[in-house]
């Protein structure tokens, strides 16, 4: 009987260090990699500036124009160039040159220049120029706008556009066509009822009218 207690005490030693030696083998190495990317969005800021004697507001959206001495039958008015400069972070297409015009409605003068006056539009860009965007009747260019290509101004580009009011003749600034793009032209042409002609003098109602027209540039980026 004495013989078999060590015997037992063994086993059970035995028994333990198979457990132990189990429990080691079911382990294993983990690891792992990351990645990470910051995105920020970017800024559209496209700003405005005329030459000597214009205006520009402090927000660099606007520039007000001088206005002309009092215009005759047959006029035109000074060409101004303004430049339209991409001073965001991000590229910007611009898609649409947009004509508007304010003036008293009650006023019969008023309402005769405004229906009588025709403006020419110019721009240039990396493309070259200068292109006929708009030339004809201003109430044309305000129904129409000017649905361009979509030019690309990346950061720190620019381009630029001028403008001219006239009647009684051709614009010495505009070819003598209602647009150089041919998709606009047919607008122009269908909403007038044929191609460009030379625009009469401002008849007898349009004295002491007064118009104040506004160019405008939208942009998507």
């Amino acid at each position: 009987m004495s013989r078999s207690r060590p015997l037992a005490a063994l086993l059970t030693v035995g028994v333990l260090g198979i457990a132990t030696i189990g429990v080691g083998a079911g382990a294993s190495f983990t690891d792992a990699v990351h990645t990470s990317q910051v995105i920020t969005a970017g800024t559209m800021n496209m700003t405005i500036t005329g030459p000597a004697g214009t205006a520009t507001s402090a927000d660099g959206k606007t520039v007000t124009l001088p206005a002309p001495s009092p215009v005759g039958s047959t006029f035109e008015t000074q060409k101004i160039t303004l430049r339209v400069t991409n001073s965001g972070n991000v590229p910007a297409h611009a898609v649409r040159i947009g004509m508007a015009e304010s003036h008293n409605h009650d006023d019969a003068h008023s309402n005769a220049l405004a229906d009588q006056m025709n403006v020419c539009i110019q721009s240039t860009d990396d493309s070259g120029g200068p292109w006929t965007e708009g030339d004809g009747p201003l109430k044309a260019a305000v129904a129409l706008g000017v649905v361009q290509n979509p030019t690309l101004l990346n950061p720190g580009q620019s381009l630029t556009v001028s403008m001219t009011f006239y009647a009684g003749k051709d614009s010495a600034n505009c070819r003598p066509i209602h647009s150089d793009g041919t998709n606009t032209r047919t607008a122009w042409d269908g909403y007038l009822g044929g191609a460009y002609t030379t625009p009469a003098a401002l008849t007898e109602a349009a004295q002491g009218g007064v118009v104040v027209p506004t160019l405008s540039f939208s942009f998507e980026g």
